[in-house]
């Protein structure tokens, strides 16, 4: 039974801006990405030649060369239904689900593409194209004509010149920056944080785990002038730093464990995945100065080509990406990564034309194309991630239109044209990636550093100067302080420490100050692009989960290893980080918590706020079990020792030891008594949807009422039955209950029942659908029984009908019976029911049970004892807002 009061966090979901218009998107530029690399590319190549202006062809009135054509239609209607994308007919007609609309005619799209469109469709469908007259066309400039030197980001960034003012507030002289340019537009500069926050903080931000009560006490108490230098070096020189910014890195690098979709009977699972991962681990740990780790990640082969030091499986970066059944798609893949990943280029949107935003012309697509394809993986070799350049490498020729039957000229393998000098060279070492990742890897290259630190500045900051962390293209933008992004990106340039770039971040005045601030400085600086104060910080996925098992003192300390499943009834002792990543059924809880999709590169993480998130931390065996464990630490720290002490003094000293151990902080006078108070009352009785349901058969009576319930006494197969054989020869023949439904029993005296026992007294709601699919055969007959009233009887032969509400009082005990009894016959009497059932107490407290959802076998149902008060409000604590949030 689910509870109905939801305790969702109170953390607002991002802004997604004005909705899109039909002439003029306003899309992110990651949706627009994907539309270019993904979408795109598909719909001209399998598309286009039947249903485009350009190929002046519109069969069945239907134009899928604009966002406007897509949703207007043809003569079936809009391609893509803006009120309900899932029943759009582009996707029933590219799944073949239609026998009279199929396409692509010539034959059925592979998984991939329809995965793909399935995502975009469920994205909301963004589309950035528009049909523009032809005076529009001739007057436009092209991207290729753009001169790459006139967008900052195409332009080695320079150390700016020193601000106008020193203020006495500031620790760096980016907090100068960030001081004048608030100063400059009204706004003041926030209080620094209480020390309690701080401490919290940098816990999180480095480590992604929360400090101790005496951690944060010394902290507080020290007047030591270096005590927060201490303190940040300490973390610094801790593994879980390692751990923490490798998490980081595995967004960028579209870390799994699982090759994604296979055919049938091949390995699923990535050979050595785990090695690129603790090879991250390591890199971040020693601090490897980023120009090395970006060599070892693209060109491992040739700085350790015997994996002596280990730096063979850094080339998991190219190699732990999805595998396409189409090759090309693997490729593709891998040049997104690198692009995206390293130099913030969108260069995967050249794939079939030149970039329609950026100096990328689709020469530079196919020169990384040409790289790629004159390399190949080597499984087998020194390191199953391994990469190494084929015989004979070789140029690739442009498709045009991304066509493989369409070549154009050769695409010789070289640099960006935007980013390499006029007199450059084309690449002629082996494949190519060599001189491509000294590209990337030099000190001057405009990009590298920038994109670089605009990543680990929004993971300390909560939010990046550059707002599109993947696209540094001509439409971004410069951020409101560029000196900050400018002066660290120079000095990163020069040393190449992550730690040393992490450590000056952490120390500025920027990062230590108050997420306070005044109604006019919102008002003046309602985004915070002036960094005048903190931002408020929710937990991602790995640090909720990892501080659950920390301050249960459960987590474990191992660095390393093979994956481990975390999804289980039992709590994985485990970081995170360690968790298997199958990025084809990737489990439902990581999406839940907005954990990164391990399909395409992560440029950054978004937070939502659902009702599931409060209801697996309220529901899961894992929380239960972790705030057992809590609450029996508690009670043996603060166990009886004088029999003299008084209950309600024990009970005090548990709520007080319960905060600190959860919180680490003090209760307040106020939450001492709302505890001690909730720990006198009775405890709640737990309602486990599961444990209310059974299944069987029954005797009908002449009024079809039951009067002898037989448990089915097999579960198997996902199904109830009567035998261990199936169907049973004699009077039960195929009686059976599924989650979805069953068949009816032989005898027409019997019926196959449905029953829930309500757990307490109530006004009940009962609403559902029943059907029978068959027009041959009498159909069925579908009896509900609420206690002693009968409040449905209704037959079904070959339809589907909704039914309810039925509305009746029931008592705790008394039982609802959902009935099938047989027609004349007893062919053909399959059937798929499913109910919900709503009860609300005289008190207003609601209960809601949906019969498909919560079936279960034998091994579903929750043996474990209800939690006890003290582990109760350990689980709330831990469910609070407080735990949830950084500040």
């Amino acid at each position: 039974m689910r509870v109905a009061i939801l305790l969702v966090m109170s953390c607002p979901p991002l802004a997604a801006g004005q909705p899109p218009t039909a002439d003029a998107p306003k899309l992110s530029s990651e949706a627009v990405t994907f539309f270019e690399s993904k979408i795109r590319p598909l719909l001209i190549e399998h598309c286009y030649e039947c249903h485009s202006h350009e190929a002046d062809t519109g069969e069945g009135e239907l134009y899928v060369d604009s966002r406007a054509g897509l949703r207007r239609g043809g003569i079936r209607g809009a391609a893509i239904s803006d009120t309900d994308l899932s029943k759009s007919l582009l996707l029933r007609a590219v799944e073949y689900s239609d026998d009279e609309m199929q396409m692509p005619p010539a034959g059925k799209l592979d998984d991939d593409a329809i995965a793909n469109l399935r995502s975009w469709i469920a994205m909301g469908a963004p589309d950035p194209r528009v049909i523009k007259q032809d005076a529009d066309l001739k007057s436009s400039v092209s991207p290729m004509d753009i001169d790459p030197k006139s967008h900052w980001a195409f332009v080695a960034p320079v150390s700016p010149g020193p601000p106008h003012h020193h203020d006495p507030r500031s620790h760096d002289v980016i907090d100068d920056f960030a001081n004048q340019r608030a100063t400059e537009r009204g706004v003041t500069i926030a209080e620094p944080a209480p020390r309690e926050t701080l401490i919290r903080r940098v816990y999180f931000d480095l480590t992604g785990l929360p400090p101790s009560e005496s951690a944060i006490e010394q902290f507080a108490a020290s007047k030591r002038p270096d005590a927060y230098v201490r303190l940040v070096d300490s973390l610094l020189a801790s593994p879980e730093y390692a751990e923490r910014f490798s998490r980081h890195w595995l967004d960028v690098a579209r870390y799994a464990d699982t090759v994604g979709y296979a055919l049938g009977g091949k390995e699923r699972r990535l050979k050595g995945s785990d090695r690129y991962r603790d090879w991250t681990i390591h890199a971040f740990g020693s601090d490897m100065p980023y120009g090395e780790m970006i060599l070892h990640q693209l060109v491992g082969d040739r700085t350790d080509p015997e994996n002596e030091a280990g730096n063979l499986d850094a080339m998991g970066f190219l190699t732990v990406g999805r595998r396409y059944l189409n090759p090309r798609d693997t490729r593709d893949d891998r040049i997104d990564v690198i692009t995206r990943g390293l130099l913030g280029l969108t260069v995967s949107c050249a794939r079939c034309h030149d970039h329609k935003f950026d100096p990328i012309p689709t020469a530079d697509y196919y020169a990384m194309f040409g790289i790629l394809n004159s390399s190949k993986h080597h499984e087998d070799g020194k390191s199953p991630l391994m990469m190494s350049d084929i015989e004979k490498p070789h140029d690739h020729r442009i498709l045009v239109r991304g066509q493989p039957g369409n070549q154009g000229e050769i695409a010789p393998r070289q640099y960006f044209t935007a980013l390499r000098d006029a007199d450059a060279k084309p690449f002629r070492d082996g494949s190519g990636r060599w001189e491509l990742a000294n590209e990337i890897a030099a000190a001057d290259n405009p990009l590298t550093w920038r994109v670089f630190v605009n990543r680990i500045w929004g993971h300390l900051i909560g939010k990046p100067l550059v707002e599109s962390t993947s696209d540094f293209g001509v439409r971004t933008q410069p951020p409101a302080v560029a000196e900050v992004l400018e002066e660290l990106a120079v000095d990163f340039s020069r040393h190449q420490s992550v730690k040393k770039l992490v450590r000056r971040i952490v120390l500025s005045r920027i990062y230590r100050q108050s997420v306070a601030s005044t109604e006019r400085n919102r008002e003046l600086d309602p985004d915070n692009e002036l960094l005048a104060r903190g931002n408020r910080r929710r937990r991602d996925f790995e640090s909720l989960r990892d501080s659950f098992l920390a301050v249960s003192g459960s987590l474990q300390h191992t660095i390393g290893g093979e994956p481990v499943q975390i999804t289980g009834p039992t709590p994985v002792p485990r970081r995170t980080i360690y968790a298997m990543i199958d990025r084809q059924n990737l489990p439902a809880v990581f999406r839940t918590f907005d954990f990164a999709s391990p399909d395409a590169h992560s440029p950054l993480r978004y937070f939502t706020t659902v009702p599931q998130q409060s209801l697996y931390l309220l529901n899961g065996t894992q929380t239960q079990e972790l705030a057992r464990r809590i609450a029996k630490e508690v009670r043996q720290s603060v166990g009886r020792r004088d029999a003299q002490v008084s209950e309600p003094a024990i009970e005090l000293a548990q709520t007080r030891a319960l905060v600190r151990r959860v919180l680490s902080r003090e209760p307040s006078e106020d939450e001492q008594r709302q505890f001690i108070a909730f720990l006198q009352q009775a405890p709640t009785p737990l309602i486990v949807a599961s444990e209310h349901w059974s299944y069987g058969t029954a005797k009908l009576d002449s009024d079809r009422r039951v009067t002898e319930f037989q448990p089915f006494a097999v579960f198997k197969d996902k199904r109830w039955q009567a035998k261990d054989k199936f169907p049973e020869d004699h009077s039960f023949g195929y009686a059976s209950l599924t989650n979805g439904g069953g068949h009816a029993m032989r005898g027409a005296d019997g019926g196959v029942v449905r029953r829930w026992t309500a757990p307490v007294a109530g006004e009940v709601t009962i609403t559902g659908t029943i059907e029978h699919r068959e027009k041959r055969g009498d159909g069925v007959q579908a009896i509900v029984w609420c206690g002693n009233e009968r409040v449905l009887s209704d037959v079904r032969h070959g339809e589907k009908r909704a039914f309810g509400p039925l509305k009746s009082r029931i008592e705790k005990g008394e039982t609802i019976d959902l009935v099938i009894n047989r027609g004349d016959s007893d062919s053909f009497d399959s059937f798929v029911w499913r109910a919900t059932i709503e009860l609300v107490t005289e008190s207003g407290q609601s209960y809601q049970t949906d019969s498909a959802e919560d079936f279960s076998g034998p091994g579903g149902r929750n043996t474990s004892r209800p939690l006890d008060r003290l582990e109760q409000l350990a689980q709330v604590l831990m469910m609070s807002n407080e735990f949830a949030f950084v500040d």
